[in-house]
């Protein structure tokens, strides 16, 4: 990241201290990317996987730890790692043949030093000349064409991967990120960190936060009904969340999202990290990754239908955490089990027509449920004589892991929501 927004990168002896939230995002990142790659390549006969990781905020490729000094990598050096460890993973599995990640890398970077410090970085674990991994300096922005001109040169179907870390919200206008699903809609992921607190704390018709949220086609949100009558940003910031993340999800054209909350330690600041995918299962499986934190994650709202992600170190201090309520802890699937329960028969009403897709697509984005916890909570609620899953040939579902997005649902005639 540039050093005008916190980052030293001037010293090649000396790299900038990494915060604990970014440590924590980095997790989350390649836990995701080994799940994906895990994901993609059940089907042993597959030998080769091809994709394409962008890092649109590169950094300078190195960080201090907070406590000890020691020089650990940044996220370019992590995807290169990960991607590795990923490859070996599949190929200790038992198969026949060797599989092989033919991953492509686009590092982009537009700070002079830090760029400086990424060449010296990659060059220190043996990437100096790599066909595989372009460095730009530049902006993100101006690079974008470059690379899908490039993706689209080698490959007619890519798998992309951005990770666009942004240091505040102002770098990543929403209609480019409209632009990268409409350029390549059926594989890609973006992985977008966005600072709520930075557009929050100066919410205002100034002229300059006008222009700022313009720029990144957001400025439909300081028209929303909900906000005329809120002159206190503070007691309103849990709508303005909301009504923050409904905007993006309409404006950045993904069908799937899932917000996950980070909380600086240092600058007690909270960005989110936006994983907004085109498939059903990249969705499940990022919500996986939070799941299998166990309590390193949480998430804003209730259990079941209506929910916001997040993650706050200080609670490693055992610090007060009043903004935040949800564990994914072995208690957390047992509420949101619950809470689905209660909540999906109201949800369905007496509509006619409704398949277990429709139900699913319409209200994963708000809420902490995995396709699994979906599954078994419309199972009981069909064991309970509530609803019916029904096949294409009209039987009922007899196991829970069996139900697929085509199976209808069917409300018992009996069943009276109040």
């Amino acid at each position: 990241m540039p050093s005008k927004n916190g980052y030293d990168w001037s010293d090649f002896n000396l790299p900038p201290i990494i915060d604990q939230h970014s440590i924590a995002k980095h997790e989350v990142i390649c836990d995701y990317l080994k799940r994906y790659i895990r994901v993609f390549t059940k089907n042993p006969t597959i030998e080769k996987f091809r994709i394409n990781l962008i890092d649109g905020f590169a950094g300078g490729g190195r960080y201090r730890l907070p406590n000890t000094s020691d020089i650990v990598p940044g996220s370019p050096l992590l995807l290169l790692k990960t991607m590795k460890e990923a490859e070996a993973e599949v190929n200790a599995s038992g198969r026949r043949k060797h599989f092989q990640i033919d991953a492509n890398y686009y590092f982009v970077e537009i700070d002079e030093a830090a760029f400086r410090h990424l060449e010296f970085a990659l060059s220190e674990h043996g990437y100096s000349s790599h066909d595989k991994i372009k460095s730009l300096k530049t902006g993100f922005l101006d690079a974008l064409p470059v690379i899908m001109t490039d993706i689209k040169r080698r490959q007619r179907s890519p798998r992309n991967i951005f990770i666009l870390d942004q240091y505040g919200y102002k770098d990543v206008p929403t209609k480019t990120i409209r632009g990268i699903f409409k350029e390549f809609p059926k594989s890609t992921e973006v992985i977008l960190t966005f600072s709520t607190d930075s557009l929050i704390n100066y919410m205002s018709h100034d002229p300059r936060y006008v222009s700022a949220l313009t720029k990144i086609n957001l400025e439909g949100l300081l028209e929303k009904p909900e906000l005329q009558s809120k002159n206190d940003v503070s007691k309103s910031r849990l709508l303005i969340e909301q009504l923050l993340y409904e905007e993006i999800k309409e404006q950045c054209g993904a069908s799937f999202l899932t917000p996950f909350f980070i909380v600086s330690q240092k600058s007690n600041r909270s960005y989110w990290l936006i994983h907004l995918s085109s498939h059903p299962t990249a969705r499940n499986e990022m919500l996986l990754t939070h799941w299998d934190s166990q309590n390193a994650f949480e998430h804003h709202g209730g259990d079941g239908l209506n929910m916001m992600l997040g993650y706050n170190p200080t609670l490693e201090a055992l610090a007060n955490q009043e903004t935040f309520d949800f564990y994914f802890d072995d208690d957390a699937n047992k509420r949101v089990i619950a809470a689905l329960l209660e909540e999906i028969p109201k949800y369905i009403g007496r509509r006619e027509d409704l398949s277990v897709q429709d139900l699913i697509f319409d209200t994963c984005n708000n809420s902490p449920a995995t396709l699994s916890q979906y599954k078994e909570a419309l199972f009981t609620l069909q064991s309970s004589k509530i609803l019916k899953i029904l096949t294409s040939s009209n039987q009922q579902r007899r196991v829970a892991d069996t139900i697929n997005f085509e199976d209808q649902i069917v409300i018992s005639k009996q069943l009276i929501i109040f």
